[in-house]
């Protein structure tokens, strides 16, 4: 009897020395295969998500800084002798002075002399619209005096106009002339970032003004090219 107890005392006593071990070893597997792991690939995670977030952050300060890029065509509804058309403007830039528009088919931009521009209908040249950039420094005055005083050449009768209701023409200056069918209108836009002189010949047989209106809406002035 007392055998079996001392034998049973001894199998308790070894049981309870390998369940020690195998709890350390347990420990050690999952130190070894599961905790470690976990907790790197944490960091590995919180690393990428910064990443992303840099990434997203340069990307949006190159988009801030970027130039405006201007798609190739634009689709554009004006009228002519007051019919309503719709048609596709292609988008040109200015050989003489810097700025680019969107051109209508049917009418072509060219230079007329230094600082100045043409965007005349093919068809009949005589009907055109000239376009001046002006300097940001430009006395406004002395400019709409020798306007009207171009337009007097037209008719002694010079009448101030509305300037169209858009944005772009926004507390414009127009004025208008017209003598034996020759319609002449000339539009002083003064933007923050745009000084602008629009002149336009039309006829009373072909009235494009509204055309060259809504291509004029469409310059953007750009940085001269170093």
């Amino acid at each position: 009897m007392k055998i079996m107890v001392k034998f049973m005392l001894i199998l308790g006593f070894i049981a309870a020395i390998l369940a020690g071990c195998g709890t350390n070893q347990n420990a050690k597997d999952e130190s070894a295969n599961g905790a470690e792991p976990v907790q790197n690939e944490e960091k590995a995670t919180d690393g990428q998500d910064q990443a992303e977030e840099e990434d997203a952050t340069e990307e949006e300060t190159s988009e801030k800084g970027d130039s405006v890029i201007r798609i190739l065509e634009q689709n554009m509804s004006y009228t002519v002798n007051g019919e309503t058309k719709e048609d596709t403007a292609f988008l040109k830039h200015s050989d003489n002075q810097n700025y680019s528009m969107y051109v209508l088919p049917g009418y072509e931009l060219t230079a007329e002399e230094p600082n100045k521009d043409v965007l005349f209908f093919t068809e009949n040249d005589q009907v055109f619209m000239r376009i001046e950039l002006l300097p940001e420094d430009a006395d406004w005055s002395m400019i709409e005096e020798n306007t009207k005083a171009q337009l007097d050449a037209v008719s002694e009768d010079v009448q101030s106009a509305e300037a169209p209701a858009d944005d772009f023409f926004k507390d414009a200056t127009v004025m208008k002339a017209e003598q034996n069918g020759e319609k002449v209108s000339a539009y002083l836009v003064k933007k923050d970032d745009l000084s602008l002189k629009l002149t336009l010949f039309t006829k009373e047989d072909a009235d494009h003004e509204e055309a060259f209106l809504q291509m004029a809406k469409t310059i953007l002035k750009e940085e001269p090219i170093k």
